[in-house]
């Protein structure tokens, strides 16, 4: 098999499923070359695919070795931070950074290319690498010109890192429970207060999330009243901030990545955006983050699949290569659509924020002033930002559990050897797992995504969906009736769902599975319309999804909440 990073995946999105024209003409201005410019990007992602390729040779073998602590400083396996020197060599250590700071200012989609490629290579990197671009991209964002230009240079010449500080004891998912305190006194902020299983922890840089002391009690237990603040390890005049590192964790899997317990004791901080209002800017952040996993789970799974699909060419049983036995011939088969499947809805997502990021960028710059089409694009950027609330948990649901099924049946597809300690198979597994947990697990995805669809967005999704299709070239006519129909099946049983909150719930990851179901059935076909070998792809997953969605229905709308009794009774809850 080729072991290309740049993958042809990506290069077909790149070259057929955006309109650079369009986007580039918003962003830069009507005198810009987009085919020079895409050329650029091209170039770019070829040569992180070369760097991830060189890390992949040396991280492979050492999978084992983990982070440690020694004198309160966090100590990285020699494999980590030499592939890290590599990509800050090559300048590939924070894309989407504006170019006023140094930056390249990819699009998000080319980001997530590369945190795909660069996750195949070495997982652990990625979480590093990844959150200093979503850090970057949160400072850029909220923080103010002096701010951006103190700290910004530093991350994209990869001097500084960062770390995104959510989570507490008590606040998990729900960060309405955080404690740790922002006080301010004489102009200044001081933060105090304890966070865990912070990823990338031993940074320099915190984005820390705390509660104002000022609305400290009034908003205890809700997402109001929250800061978003900078807290450097380390004060302007080179003395150390009160920020101390007392413990790492010991995982599963991803060994390479540090995942710390951060103690904060009166430590300087800096606002970021508006007193009260951290929740809605570290959102910008933890939405960028799930694509960023979504984009990590895709390269583990494409890492476990092409190590599965090499091993199962080469093992001869019962005198064939077990690459022809039937029922593996169908493993290998279900791993490379999924894998797909999870890349096109991703790279769908990260299309309509990059065209967001240009209409902004046109209006910002003031040609939209005398621009006839301005209402035309605000109404597109309104549409696309529902659409973009809904499909970001779409995305992390589906491709982080798409990883677990890929890395399991990589596992058994090796066999005995799968399961022992020193091959890769396990060690892409064990990777991805964390996948579904980090940044909200699978369960919390679904329910964000359910909201979203009460919101309107599903309404939205299935007419636009359903539109798309009826647009299709005749070739595609029956594969494209059945995913219309499949749209009909849904709007039939989701009336089942409708008050009744609690049913609802309980089917959130059943009917999150059928909406990305026809939205992916979709997209597939239009690239079926370009080339003969997504055509294939896109019967494969049509044929199979369309069948489950129909299960998924017959489930939602035979049922009711007396499931949830029945649950009770089980679990010895009554």
């Amino acid at each position: 098999m080729k072991t290309d990073f740049f993958n042809a995946d990506m290069e077909f999105f790149i070259d057929h499923r955006v309109d650079w024209s369009k986007l580039i003409g918003l962003s830069q201005g009507p005198g810009a070359n987009a085919t020079d410019e895409v050329d650029t990007y091209k170039m770019v992602m070829r040569t992180a695919g070369e760097v991830c390729a060189d890390i992949e040779t040396d991280s492979i073998d050492h999978w084992h070795e983990a982070v440690s602590l020694k004198d309160g400083e966090v100590q990285l396996p020699a494999h980590v931070a030499s592939g890290y020197e590599k990509l800050k060599g090559a300048g590939l250590t924070c894309l989407t950074t504006g170019g006023a700071y140094g930056g390249s200012g990819l699009p998000m989609m080319l980001s997530c290319m590369f945190l795909e490629m660069l996750s195949r290579a070495n997982s652990s990197l990625m979480t590093i690498v990844g959150l200093q671009t979503g850090v970057a991209t949160d400072i850029e964002k909220f923080g103010s010109e002096e701010i951006c230009q103190e700290y910004l240079p530093r991350f994209v010449s990869g001097e500084l890192q960062g770390a995104m500080d959510l989570t507490e004891p008590q606040a998990g998912s729900d960060l309405g429970g955080i404690v740790t305190r922002a006080d301010k006194r004489d102009g200044k902020y001081y933060v105090t207060g304890e966070k865990i299983f912070i990823t990338n922890g031993g940074a320099e840089i915190h984005l820390v999330l705390a509660r104002d002391g000022d609305l400290y009690d009034e908003s205890r237990g809700t997402t109001n009243g929250l800061n978003l603040l900078l807290c450097p390890r380390t004060l302007a005049d080179g003395t150390p901030n009160g920020v101390t590192i007392p413990r790492v964790e010991h995982k599963l899997g991803i060994h390479g990545s540090p995942t710390c317990v951060v103690e904060f004791d009166n430590a300087e901080a800096y606002l970021l955006g508006e007193v009260g209002q951290g929740f809605r800017a570290m959102l910008v952040l933890m939405n960028h983050a799930r694509l960023g996993v979504s984009a990590q789970a895709i390269g583990i799974a494409e890492a476990a699949y092409r190590a599965a699909r090499s091993y199962a060419a080469e093992r001869v049983q019962f005198g064939m290569p077990i690459l022809q036995q039937p029922l593996v011939k169908s493993m290998l088969g279900s791993m490379a659509i999924n894998i797909q499947a999870a890349r096109a809805l991703l790279y769908r997502t990260c299309g309509m924020i990059d065209t967001i990021e240009a209409i902004d960028a046109h209006i910002e710059s003031g040609r939209a002033d005398d621009d006839p089409k301005r209402a035309e694009l605000e109404a597109e950027r309104d549409r696309l930002q529902s659409l973009i609330r809904f499909f970001t948990p779409l995305c992390k649901y589906y491709a982080t559990e798409v990883a677990n099924d890929v890395t399991r049946a990589g596992i058994q597809v090796h066999g005995g050897i799968g399961y022992m300690a020193e091959t890769s198979a396990g060690h892409y597994h064990n990777d991805s797992i964390i996948t579904t947990i980090y940044e909200g697990t699978s369960e919390i995805q679904a329910s964000f995504a359910l909201k979203e669809m009460a919101k309107g967005a599903l309404t939205a999704t299935l007419e636009d969906t359903k539109k798309t299709l009826s647009e299709l070239d005749q070739p595609a006519g029956e594969l494209a009736q059945e995913v219309s129909d499949g749209i009909d099946v849904i709007n039939s049983s989701i009336s089942a769902l409708l008050g009744d909150f609690d049913y609802a719930l309980l089917n959130a990851k059943r009917i999150s599975q059928m909406v990305i179901d026809v939205v992916v059935s979709a997209e597939l076909l239009q690239q079926a319309a370009i080339s003969e070998e997504k055509g294939e792809l896109a019967r494969a997953f049509i044929r199979r999804h369309m069948l489950a969605l129909r299960m998924n229905a017959e489930r939602i709308s035979s049922g009711d909440a007396t499931r949830l009794q029945r649950y009770n009774a089980i679990l010895g809850l009554e």
